[in-house]
Formats: structure tokens, C-alpha cells, sequence
């Protein structure tokens, strides 16, 4: 059974060539395009093991990239969070490192 990953990224072009890439190489993707989004399936899936990383934009709509990370992380701290942005704000990714994201 493939790894399930959950690609959180609210720009349509990034996201559907994530899962592009990532079903290529054989992993089971599912997209959401907002936090909110990104917290329901998580709140869904990861208690029966269906998610089994996050690749996660910090700038999303609805709810920000950080607060989706320490809510994952409070309620998954297993799972795997890679973090992504645009941005070269450093501050951002120390904040997520420190909330046990990778980047």
C-alpha cells in the first residue's frame, strides 16, 4: 500500500504539480488548498494512519501555515511535516522547526 501524503498548498499550478511529482513516484496524494481544509482531513484521517506526511505551505488561506503545523503537531506528533513558502523570511521557518517541522 502506498504512503498517503497530504499536499497543503493554496496556488492551484504548485499543488497539482506536487501531486503530480509525488504520485509519480508512487506515493498516494490527496490536495487540499487551505488550512481549514488541511485540519479537517487531518482531524479524518490520521487516527485510523491514512495520512502518512504533510508537505504544508506556511502562507494559506482561512487558517496560516504555523497554525496548521501546531495543530497537527499537537494532535499527530508522528507525523511528518515538511514545510514550503515562497518567502525567504527566516523567522518563519525557525518558528516551524522549533514546532518540529522539516524544511
Amino acid at each position: 500500500m502506498p504512503k498517503r501524503i497530504l499536499v497543503v498548498q493554496d496556488d492551484e499550478d504548485i499543488r497539482i504539480a506536487l501531486g503530480d511529482r509525488l504520485t509519480s513516484m508512487g506515493f498516494d496524494v490527496v490536495m487540499e488548498d487551505n488550512g481549514h481544509s488541511a485540519l479537517s482531513r487531518v482531524a479524518l484521517e490520521a487516527p485510523h494512519s491514512l495520512i502518512h506526511g504533510v508537505l504544508l505551505d506556511m502562507h494559506l488561506p482561512i487558517v496560516d501555515g504555523i497554525t496548521v503545523l501546531r495543530k497537527i503537531r499537537d494532535r499527530h506528533p508522528t507525523i511528518p511535516i515538511i514545510v514550503m513558502s515562497a518567502t525567504n523570511d527566516p523567522t518563519q521557518f525557525i518558528d516551524a522547526r522549533k514546532l518540529g517541522a522539516s524544511s
